[in-house]
């Protein structure tokens, strides 16, 4: 990070890129300011004590001038170099406050049915666990903690883990934590035995029999069921069908979780689709 003398101009100067990024004071050993790419600074003091890193917010540069922050900035450091509480300053965001900017910004980038099962871990196995916690306050043991606390359910633990990682590196780019502090990284995920089930010759012909019989009365439903047993697709893949992505032979989906893709369909799949009516989409 560049290390420059802080002045109220070259404050002013300053412009946002695509990423937030600081600049140190070269008086005043741990004071700086966070530009963000909102066009938002912030100052903030950067230090160690008693081998942990300490990171505050000392307020933002719209409102106080860089006297008034160096100031401010050289009372906190002192004050955590006694050992003492220091003050919050209301920038200091709650971690629930950062949580719905990160998943704001993720609305874009995440599925939508990735955004249900997402804000689910969020509800059950991370709010309850750092919710009313300063966002910068929340350091790598807290995490251990509340990672280990998921033990007995290794699933949820695995899954909540990245969206938890999301939520701080948004905390970094809000200039709410300090670059490059993200506590999650670096978790090894907890072992689990592999969850690949295929139906028995015997089950396939007692779940043929049992959709025989309900045909007639439920043609497109049977036809999803079989047309699950013969391409291995997702339930969702299969549902979103439409006619026109139905050609040649092949199935050429226009979304799946991987992205765009082509299913390659045998026989008894395409005579599944030719005894359907095409009385829609």
């Amino acid at each position: 990070m560049p290390r420059t003398g802080l002045t109220d101009a070259r404050t002013r100067a300053l412009r946002p890129r695509k990423s937030a990024y600081d600049v140190r004071d070269g008086k005043l050993r741990g004071f700086g300011l966070r530009v963000l790419p909102s066009s938002d600074s912030r100052f903030f003091v950067h230090c160690q004590h008693r081998g942990e890193r300490v990171w505050k917010i000392v307020g933002g540069a719209a409102a106080m001038d860089v006297r008034e922050a160096w100031s401010r900035a050289r009372r906190t450091l002192a004050a955590i170099r006694r050992g003492e509480d220091v003050p919050r300053d209301p920038g200091e965001t709650l971690f629930e406050v950062v949580v719905e900017a990160a998943f704001e910004h993720r609305r874009r980038v995440w599925k939508a049915r990735t955004l249900v099962v997402n804000r689910s871990y969020l509800r059950r196995q991370i709010l309850p666990h750092f919710a009313g916690r300063q966002v910068a306050e929340i350091d790598r043991k807290d995490v251990a903690n509340w990672f280990a606390s998921l033990r007995a359910t290794p699933v949820s633990a695995d899954r909540s883990i990245p969206v938890l990682s999301v939520i701080m590196k948004e905390a970094e780019a809000m200039g709410l934590r300090p670059e490059g502090s993200n506590p999650c990284r670096g978790f090894r995920r907890y072992r689990r035995k592999g969850r690949q089930r295929f139906l028995s010759h015997d089950e396939i012909r007692c779940l043929s029999a049992v959709l025989s019989v309900h045909e007639g009365r439920y043609p497109e439903q049977v036809a999803i069921m079989r047309l699950l047993l013969l391409t291995g697709c997702r339930k969702g893949e299969i549902l979103k069908l439409r006619w026109s992505d139905y050609r040649e032979g092949h199935l050429f989906l226009r979304d799946s979780k991987t992205g765009p893709r082509t299913v390659w369909l045998s026989e008894p799949a395409r005579t599944v689709l030719g005894g359907l009516e095409r009385k829609s989409r």
